[in-house]
């Protein structure tokens, strides 16, 4: 189906020479008068509108779905970001303590609570030093508020977990 003006101007000259015009007398008035071919114009535009109209629902639904699915992907996004934030500053603190520096408790609270096994492992291997460089805290100020937030008590039973 061509839409372009210039197919529409060839289509009705290729009309108008294949049907040959043919005069018929109408029978009200006796005079001749040209036979237009037998076409129904109207309704074709109808159906051309409602199958456009067809085509842009299914667009505007196709346009719908891609912006939910960003949406919800960007939702995702974030919470991967924030994962993978957090086990950066995991990382980062167990290095630290690997090496036999020292390190803020807050940096030690923060790695206990978001990756126990690694602060376990960061312990283990830990390898002392005679000058350990003390740090400063990776955490970032959120960081801190949602880290100790969390805690609500140190225990505090006589000095036992004091003693290993």
């Amino acid at each position: 189906m061509e839409l372009s003006v210039n197919g529409q101007r060839r289509r009705a000259a290729q009309a108008a020479k294949a049907a040959p015009q043919v005069e018929a007398k109408t029978p009200a008035a006796g005079k001749t008068a040209l036979q237009k071919p037998k076409t129904d114009k109207l309704s074709w535009s109808r159906q051309a509108l409602s199958f456009l109209q067809e085509v842009n629902r299914q667009d505007m639904e196709k346009q719908r779905k891609l912006l939910e699915a960003k949406q919800r992907g960007s939702g995702e996004l974030d919470a991967l970001t924030k994962a993978l934030k957090t086990m950066e500053n995991c990382r980062k603190i167990a290095q630290r303590i690997m090496r036999g520096d020292k390190v803020p408790p807050q940096d030690e609270r923060y790695l206990m609570e978001n990756d126990p096994d690694g602060y376990k492992l960061a312990l283990v291997c830990r390898k002392p030093k005679e000058k350990p460089k003390e740090w400063e805290s990776v955490l970032k100020d959120e960081d801190r508020e949602s880290g100790t937030g969390t805690e609500t008590a140190a225990p505090d039973s006589g000095g036992e977990a004091a003693e290993c």
